[in-house]
């Protein structure tokens, strides 16, 4: 029996000496540090062999894409099978570490030319859109009865600001399947038993989340204030939420300059109508669309936003207009009002309107169409009221004219405006075709006090065709 195990020993002892003297003659060789896989050698039971590393990565990836996985249900019940899976693959440094890792197995084909086989695990690196949405939009996983989880949150819409408990719901994680679908293909296991049980959504939130909680505190010290902007008919005041949103997160309570100023930039960009376009029905009864002039409401935006960051600071109440930089006649809007002068140029009539009412109604003359120097179009107001001026321009035909009369009331920046017209002795018709004026309105020299001492400073003036 001594014998026996001497023997046995021996040729251990022969065999590992054998094993070891392969394995460092192999490490030595060619075969060992080349990049081509050994002759006789399956990976994950793929033929590959005498591939090179990235031949091999490819028949691999094409075999393993092409297998098919079948999901059962927990009555062992076939639910779906996919296959063609498009994922791509990290596993070129795992097949390049073969020899390396399998050196005994290695070196016996080598010498040997014994068949090797070797498991590698195939790590998914990527996944094709296409494949992901076949697999998370499957019948399975989307029970018609299913109900969806929800958060716990605190209700902005309550003046309570009370907590809403959170929901459990009925349906499936698909992110999360995806996930195990995965794991499972990477290992090879292509039966996959599916349990709804394992795979149901969880609220993230839930009522008695201690940050909740603290939100709730603050939402009832800071959320409670009411800003209210008063635009004319528009009038509104900031939600909860918008507050929220106009505060830092940090629930100190403070405002949030950034967050403000791109409130404001955006509250102006909605309501700044200086030479905006506008369509309405003049109190004439026309149909008026015009845009371009200097008349209209435009909000001061820097000042309005330190104003704004100082209301919320304050913690109280209030309401007021925005901080404008220009303003119009009355409260805002993006008409006309029902107090202004209406110019009409197609049919040469100036009608000066107060609360809805005609005052004061004349034929005129505009700027002349065929030399091109017409009337501005646009809604404007009076910049000024003066008498006894001297308007002074230049000609067509590039002279200079000094032209005294009795009242002023400028209309642009430019230089146009009503004024009384002594030199003419007619108003209104085709006359401005031909012979208008140089953009001024010419109004009847008996006509002109009685405008004048009407109109104020700020009226609006709306110039259309």
């Amino acid at each position: 029996m001594k014998k026996i195990i001497i023997i046995i020993s021996i040729i251990v002892v022969i065999l590992a000496a054998v094993s070891v003297f392969a394995v460092i003659g192999y490490t030595k060789s060619d075969d060992y540090t080349g990049d081509t896989l050994p002759d006789s050698i399956k990976i994950n039971g793929v033929d590959c062999s005498g591939l090179d590393i990235s031949a091999a990565a490819d028949k691999l990836t094409d075999a393993w894409n092409h297998r098919t996985i079948v999901i059962k249900g927990t009555l062992n019940e076939k639910l779906a099978s996919f296959t063609d899976f498009g994922f791509t693959y990290d596993i070129d440094d795992s097949i390049r570490d073969i020899r390396r890792d399998n050196l005994i197995s290695a070196a016996a084909e080598h010498y040997f030319n014994i068949p090797m086989s070797v498991t590698i695990p195939m790590i998914v690196s990527d996944c094709s859109f296409e494949f992901k949405q076949s697999v998370v939009n499957s019948d399975f996983l989307h029970r018609g009865t299913a109900t969806v989880s929800k958060d716990a949150y605190v209700d902005l819409n309550d003046p309570d600001f009370p907590i809403i408990p959170e929901v459990y719901g009925t349906n499936s994680d698909t992110e999360k399947f995806f996930n195990q679908l995965i794991h499972h293909i990477q290992l090879g296991e292509l039966q996959f038993v599916f349990d709804e049980r394992d795979y149901l959504t969880m609220p993230k939130i839930t009522a008695d989340d201690d940050e909740l909680i603290e939100y709730q505190k603050y939402c009832r010290k800071y959320l409670k204030q009411r800003i209210t902007y008063k635009m004319g008919k528009e009038t509104f005041t900031l939600t909860a939420k918008q507050i929220d949103k106009l505060l830092t997160d940090d629930l100190s309570g403070n405002a949030d300059e950034e967050a403000v100023t791109e409130y404001v930039r955006a509250l102006a960009e909605k309501y700044d109508n200086v030479g905006a376009e506008r369509n309405f029905t003049s109190l004439t009864g026309k149909n008026v669309t015009v845009s371009g002039g200097t008349y209209g409401w435009m909000i001061d935006q820097e000042k309005e936003t330190k104003k704004l960051i100082s209301d919320l600071n304050s913690h109280k109440d209030v309401s007021r207009k925005p901080v404008y930089s220009a303003e119009g006649y009355g409260e805002y809007s993006h008409d006309m009002g029902n107090t202004y002068i209406d110019v009409d140029i197609t049919n040469q009539t100036v009608n000066y309107f107060r609360n809805g009412e005609l005052k004061f109604t004349s034929k005129c003359v505009t700027g002349c169409r065929n030399t091109g120097t017409t009337t501005d179009i646009g809604a404007y107001y009076i910049l000024n009221k003066i008498t006894d001026v001297v308007l002074k321009g230049d000609n067509a035909d590039g002279s200079k004219y000094e032209t005294p009369v009795k009242y002023w009331l400028g209309v642009t920046w430019t230089g146009e405006g009503f004024h009384d017209a002594d030199w003419r002795d007619k108003f209104g018709g085709s006359i401005w075709i031909n012979n208008g004026s140089h953009g001024c309105i010419n109004m009847p020299p008996k006509k002109m006090p009685e405008f004048y001492n009407m109109i104020e400073v700020g009226i609006p003036v709306i110039n259309h065709y």
